[in-house]
């Protein structure tokens, strides 16, 4: 698969030859925003070993905003989009600024890294006069001199090294065994590079599966993980989509899995912030019965699917078939 960066998305060419939007940073973006310690136990074990795991790291969207709000159009237009910073609370009561950024065009387009990463990091300092902690995220094959920044000027040194996760350089077996969920995410995308023809992106789809359903993940994991699995695959081929979707539903049935599709996933969350502006109970609960009657009526999901995307006893949702 091609990818070209661009604005917004990579695009892509269906088989009639149409162009195709496939927003993959995006899909890391969420990802480390949904498994940011799973991400540092792996990339930066130091800081997870210090971090305050009980505490809910903070996502400074606002912060980092603001600092890229520069008239330079390499930064303000960058086609790197997978840029986040974190505030990370420590055991000792301080906290730390970690700038994650992820390369998802497969070591492709939009200029140097390195250069990218001290920027960044420059401008973070010069704004709030604090040093992240940086990881770069590599999806592909990358240049060894953008692993970290070096400039000579007339006797003046810089260099700024920082931590790299980099897919190419991650034990296929090593991933596969472990019970940390972002690894099973990042063996997904060494799968997706991997994957030349449709029906390799099928067989990769059913290990990743099986690999996801043996594992004793909360049902908030595995739905999230199940997620960027079908994202970063793409499987296209409709036949062979067919198939994959009836083997998934399979598991979902036997409560190996969790799937809820992505509108009903949007649906749900809608359905739970108009619930909470009601400020009571009743109102949340009446919505989410009348959004299981929605989904009932459609047919395309079983009773428990329904009670995962409703969040609604499988007993209630049971009594309102008849």
């Amino acid at each position: 698969m091609t990818e070209k960066a661009t604005d917004t998305a990579d695009t892509e060419e269906n088989k009639d030859g149409k162009q195709e939007n496939t927003d993959h940073d995006g899909f890391w973006k969420d990802l480390i925003n949904r498994f940011c310690y799973s991400l540092l136990k792996r990339a930066v074990p130091e800081l997870y070993e210090k971090a305050n795991i009980g505490i809910e790291p903070r996502f400074l969207d606002k912060e980092f905003t603001s600092i890229l709000n520069t008239h330079d159009p390499t930064i303000r237009m960058s086609p790197h989009h997978a840029d986040l910073v974190f505030e990370i609370p420590l055991k000792n009561g301080d906290n730390a600024w970690i700038l994650f950024h992820c390369e998802a065009q497969h070591g492709y387009g939009g200029g140097n890294l390195a250069e990218r990463m001290y920027h960044y990091k420059s401008l973070i300092y010069a704004h709030y006069r604090r040093n992240p902690v940086a990881l770069a995220i590599i999806t592909g094959a990358r240049r060894e001199n953008e692993r970290f920044y070096a400039h000579f000027h007339f006797g003046t040194r810089v260099v700024y090294e920082y931590n790299n996760l980099v897919l190419a350089d991650l034990d296929d077996g090593e991933l596969q065994a472990s019970g940390n969920p972002i690894d099973l995410a990042l063996y997904a995308a060494k799968c997706a590079l991997k994957a030349k023809e449709e029906l390799q992106k099928y067989t990769y789809l059913r290990t990743l599966l099986d690999l996801l359903a043996e594992r004793g993940w909360s049902k908030k994991d595995k739905e999230d993980l199940l997620l960027f699995l079908e994202r970063v695959i793409d499987l296209k081929d409709k036949e062979l989509e067919k198939q994959y979707t009836e083997y998934r539903d399979q598991l979902c049935k036997e409560g190996k899995i969790v799937y809820i599709p992505l509108g009903e996933r949007e649906l749900a969350k809608e359905i739970e912030q108009r619930g909470i502006a009601l400020g009571i109970e009743k109102g949340k609960e009446e919505m989410a019965r009348e959004m299981a009657k929605i989904l009932l009526i459609r047919g395309d999901y079983s009773p428990e699917v329904i009670s995962e995307i409703a969040g609604l006893p499988v007993e209630r949702v049971r009594t309102l078939i008849n």
